[in-house]
């Protein structure tokens, strides 16, 4: 998954209410700066961490991860159990929760959520993208491994799968899954997206684009009250400025920092520098479905064309590496016997000569301008790689794009390369390397797999890990993906990060979580301050 605002406007909203640092109760407020604003607020639609860490403290889900690990704990279930075979599961729900407009949280309501995902004919579908539905669980209607959903009691939901679902419980845990009232999605689905009602403890209460998202605490949660009424994520561009007002204190916590930014804000006096697991993957994506990047020999010279080592060391805070396999570092599949392409000009031009391209080529390259988790400086970064590409004599125009142009541009394949990102969403295999390298994930409009990799061999080995249960089973079998992938590289891993984000100490209750999102309900004023 993928993520500042004059500070005259900052003042004024500051004169409402002091900053974490400063005081506690259910009145307070967080001040948390970003640097790019959210694309939509309906987590069925989206696929950015910038919406989706939003969305997951207004939403829940059927299930959920134990904060700052992928541990699966209970969510709007209390309990789940599977069959022998594992295809069917039924979920029990706790008694009496609501969404915040008083809509009941029940096994209907379930059901009408992922129907409304899951069915094309679905009156509630519409006509939106639902791309992570159709990345982790195969698809709609008859492709989808969720063949059928049912409530037979209130409080009870039952599914049924085709097959064995290895990272079922894991899928549903994730942010895009969280269920949202149905009766605000059949009012208006469009002013949901803008404005979504659920039952997380926090509610949107104001979304100003390009500017700011005010969050207020939910009264009716049922997990109990919040300390921070009130939660305001700010939108600064400017990095500079946000550092700067971090420095004199006007904001609470400040996310992304870039690397130099983050070494400077963990010497100052009441700033915490929080590290994030490393759970992500920096590439460059080949789009095989334009010349000559179709061309085996021509992928793999670009692969040693870039000089990872250097990127890593130039644009990344301590912890990055270089990325060996395309899964991060200790995930479930890591194959230590492969490793990533060296720098080697002279390799790169044997193999472009061998592709018949002696001379070069030109191409383009698309990129976001504005940082995200795992790549904090994309215009430095999409530079070093011209300058790499040009001296194999491959000439390339950089493209530069506002994120949300970005991915509506590389998800319907306009790009011959783009550079990206990816944060886990759930700790397994199957989320980096489905979503993004399968052949079920390259549909346009909205593909996830900007490659346009269509590989059957690479395509078996992930039916066999979504169907496999067996940890040591999955695990050969990733193993032999995360192989295949560096052999065929439509795809180019550069680096796995450690993901920085900075608060006032005077916050306690923090818990970095590896998908980079923030528990903004498990905040309060740290002891002693």
């Amino acid at each position: 998954m993928n993520r500042f605002f004059a500070p005259a406007l900052l003042a004024a909203l500051l004169l409402g209410g002091c900053g974490g640092g400063s005081s506690g109760g259910s009145g307070s407020q967080l001040i948390v700066a970003r640097v790019k604003d959210a694309v939509g607020l309906d987590p069925s639609h989206e696929t950015d961490g910038l919406s989706l860490n939003i969305t997951s403290e207004a939403f829940e889900n059927l299930v959920r991860f134990k904060p700052g690990t992928f541990a699966v704990v209970s969510g709007i279930a209390t309990s789940w159990t599977s069959s022998p075979d594992g295809k069917s599961w039924t979920f029990t729900l706790q008694p009496g929760l609501k969404f915040t407009d008083g809509t009941p949280l029940d096994a209907q309501a379930v059901k009408f959520n992922f129907d409304r995902w899951r069915l094309t004919k679905d009156p509630n579908h519409g006509n939106f993208g639902y791309a992570y539905w159709a990345s982790q669980f195969g698809g709609f209607d008859q492709k989808s491994v969720v063949a059928d959903v049912q409530a037979p009691a209130p409080n009870r939901v039952t599914m049924r799968l085709k097959t064995p679902f290895g990272p079922f419980l894991r899928n549903l845990a994730m942010p895009s899954f969280a269920i949202g009232s149905p009766t605000a999605i059949k009012k208006d689905p469009q002013a949901f997206g803008l404005k979504p009602v659920a039952s997380g403890p926090y509610v949107v209460a104001e979304w100003v684009k390009d500017d700011h998202i005010t969050l207020t605490a939910n009264p009716g949660w049922h997990g109990g009250t919040v300390t921070y009424g009130t939660v305001i994520v700010r939108d600064i561009p400017d990095q500079s400025t946000s550092v700067l007002s971090m420095k004199k204190g006007d904001i609470d916590i400040l996310v992304d920092p870039r690397p130099d930014d983050a070494r400077d804000l963990a010497q100052q006096k009441g700033i915490t520098l929080y590290r994030q697991p490393s759970n992500n993957v920096t590439y460059l994506a080949l789009n095989m479905e334009k010349k000559p990047f179709d061309n085996l020999s021509v992928r793999r010279a670009i692969s040693y064309a870039i000089d990872k080592a250097a990127i890593a060391k130039s644009f990344y805070a301590l912890g990055a590496q270089v990325a060996d396999n395309w899964t991060p570092p200790g995930m479930l599949g890591e194959n230590k016997s492969i490793k990533a392409y060296p720098h080697d000009v002279a390799m790169a031009k044997k193999l472009l000569a061998q592709a018949g391209l002696a001379a070069g080529f030109a191409t383009q390259l698309y990129y976001p301008t504005s940082p995200r988790p795992y790549m904090p400086e994309p215009q430095r970064m999409a530079e070093a790689i011209q300058a790499n590409l040009r001296d194999i004599g491959v000439n390339v125009t950089l493209q530069p794009l506002e994120f949300g142009v970005f991915l509506s541009k590389v998800r319907n394949g306009e790009h011959p390369m783009c550079l990206i990102g990816w944060t886990g969403d759930n700790g397994d295999p199957d989320n980096f390397m489905y979503d993004l390298l399968d052949q079920d994930s390259a549909v346009k409009p909205n593909a996830q797999n900007y490659s346009f990799w269509r590989d059957p061999a690479f395509h078996k080995l992930m039916l066999a890990g979504q169907q496999t249960v067996d940890e040591k089973k999955r695990t050969a079998i990733y193993q032999q993906a995360n192989a295949l992938i560096r052999d065929q590289a439509p795809a180019i891993p550069i680096v796995h990060s450690v993901v920085s984000f900075a608060a006032k100490s005077s916050i306690g209750g923090i818990v970095p979580r590896p998908d980079s999102a923030l528990n903004f309900e498990l905040m309060h004023p740290a002891s002693g301050s």
